[in-house]
């Protein structure tokens, strides 16, 4: 058994060191855990995703913080947290309680907390109008690619450059919902499939198999 635990170490402690390469990513390797919220799966592609739920929106007073992707908080910025769609992906997204809607991109990862499927910038919040109720029934749909403008192209291109360079920098530790969580994982993924290995720390055997167990 302990060689067993020796071994999965060095799998795991192997996955944190691989670099980012655009290759297709194992199922089992593109998924992350969040301390007392449990494992989630990245999705390879964003192509066809459509979900409705609750819609938060967060990030007063956290302002050039960094979000999960690495990019600094903008309140300002059309952007939202989602747990599972891939960094870069662009999603139009319909407040179903009064019909108004955004396009924004995912730089973030959350919420997890509440049953919510999406956390919003205040500038997406108020232009669908819950930023003063604070929530919203929403429905989220993936923009096709084939659709997305020259600027919303030219914007995922930025996140995934500025994700790679932050997870390199700061290989132990990546962070979520703008600094308040600590992220724990094997990969992350971007919009155009390159992987992303972020935060095997300390404590990799429980992690592991944390992850053995949930994924």
């Amino acid at each position: 058994m302990r060689l067993r635990h020796v071994m999965l170490a060095g799998i795991f402690l192997a996955l944190g060191g691989c670099a980012s390469t655009p290759r297709s990513v194992p199922a089992s390797s593109r998924a992350y855990c969040v301390a007392g919220h449990g494992c989630y799966h990245v999705l390879a592609s964003a192509a066809g995703y459509s979900a409705r739920g609750t819609a938060s929106w967060y990030g007063l007073g956290d302002t050039g913080r960094p979000t999960a992707s690495g990019a600094p908080f903008d309140p300002q910025a059309m952007r939202i947290a989602d747990k599972t769609l891939p960094f870069g992906t662009w999603v139009t997204i319909r407040n179903l309680r009064n019909g108004r809607e955004a396009v924004a991109m995912v730089d973030d990862r959350g919420p997890f907390y509440g049953g919510r499927i999406m956390d919003a910038t205040p500038a997406v919040a108020r232009q669908l109008g819950f930023y003063e109720s604070g929530t919203a029934p929403v429905r989220m749909s993936a923009v096709p690619k084939s659709a997305l403008s020259a600027a919303q192209r030219q914007a995922a291109r930025d996140d995934e450059h500025t994700t790679l360079v932050y997870a390199r920098r700061h290989p132990y530790r990546i962070f979520a919902e703008a600094g308040r969580f600590a992220v724990r994982g094997v990969f992350d993924i971007t919009a155009t499939g390159v992987r992303v290995a972020v935060g095997i720390v300390r404590g990799v055997l429980v992690l592991g198999f944390d992850v053995l167990k949930r994924l």
